[in-house]
């Protein structure tokens, strides 16, 4: 299934950070993506991505849309609760449409959200990012987080907003930031995303590993490549209602969106 390229603008801004982390990974300086000229990326299914230089790593600046792993083997999918808490291989899942406002079918959830893989999709030895991509290590992760930190817009706080897209319900910048219109974060009196990175995260929300849907417009989960114990896997997390982005586990069964990285040459 090819998944078009979404159709919406996306915002460019320059940075800020406060956060609340449990983390123990290296600090980063460096110039930033000043001199990256992006390039297509493709996955398997045809679907095309925009990325964007932060410190030494390309990231996609979308989420993972791909129903196949890279050497073209489908993805199992549409599990019901009771086989999705059990799943012991590779599964993907749609948010379901039919519990948001403003979406009315699966293609649009996608192509607004991205899908939600369960973690054994991302280590399958046939490889679930395109080729010469991987899924972030949980350093990698506190590297993107140090670098926003560092080199954010002075006076301005929280990596959380920062890496947020620009699209918000009732956002104070107005106009075509203040929007209804999916994809965007549900409306937060305190707390708006500035995309002063290009990261443009979006509250793609999650399926939990018991199987039901939660948190789409208010919470973004990401997985790293990193397990925590012998059941979980250290994930990233940004919210609506706050402004930091924390580290913290989550179950191997859970949905969450995927962000695939590579070094940048």
């Amino acid at each position: 299934m090819k998944i078009q390229s979404r159709s919406w603008e996306m915002f460019l801004w320059t940075g800020f950070i406060s956060v609340m982390l449990l983390s123990n990974c290296k600090l980063i300086d460096s110039n930033g993506g000043k001199d990256y000229e992006p390039t297509p990326l493709f996955d398997i299914d045809g679907n095309e991505y925009q990325t964007v230089k932060i410190w030494e790593h390309i990231w996609m600046a979308e989420n993972l849309r791909t129903t196949r792993y890279k050497d073209g083997t489908p993805i199992t999918s549409g599990l019901a609760a009771i086989e999705w808490a059990s799943a012991s291989s590779g599964a993907y899942t749609i948010y379901p449409y039919q519990e948001v406002d403003g979406i009315d079918s699966d293609q649009e959830m996608v192509n607004a959200y991205g899908l939600l893989y369960n973690w054994q999709a991302t280590t399958d030895s046939r490889g679930l990012c395109p080729e010469g991509w991987r899924i972030p290590e949980c350093d990698e992760w506190s590297d993107l987080r140090e670098y926003v930190e560092d080199k954010m817009q002075a006076g301005l706080e929280g990596v959380g907003d920062a890496l947020k897209a620009a699209r918000q319900v009732g956002h104070p910048w107005g106009e075509a930031y203040d929007t209804v219109l999916h994809p965007r974060w549900d409306a937060n009196m305190n707390h708006y995303g500035r995309d002063e990175f290009g990261f443009s995260a979006y509250g793609a929300g999650y399926r939990t590993h018991q199987g039901s849907y939660q948190e789409l417009g208010h919470v973004a989960a990401w997985w790293s490549s990193t397990p925590q114990s012998a059941t979980d896997v250290w994930v990233r997390r940004v919210w609506s209602w706050e402004n930091f982005m924390i580290r913290n586990p989550a179950n191997k069964r859970s949905g969450l969106s995927v962000r695939c990285i590579r070094d940048a040459r």
